[in-house]
């Protein structure tokens, strides 16, 4: 295993933390998207309740 400075430490968790939160927002970008276009769709039907 490669010996790390506290510099190379820090800038290694820091890459990591970066990649991480990247793939974290992508997903929740999608979700939000899947999201609206669901909202979108179902604001064109009547929903159940008014029909009552």
């Amino acid at each position: 295993m490669t010996k790390f400075g506290q510099a190379e430490y820090i800038d290694f968790m820091a890459r990591i933390f970066s990649d991480k939160l990247d793939k974290i927002l992508e997903s929740a970008e999608k979700q939000n998207f899947n999201i609206k276009n669901t909202e979108d769709i179902y604001r064109k039907f009547p929903s159940s309740q008014d029909a009552a």
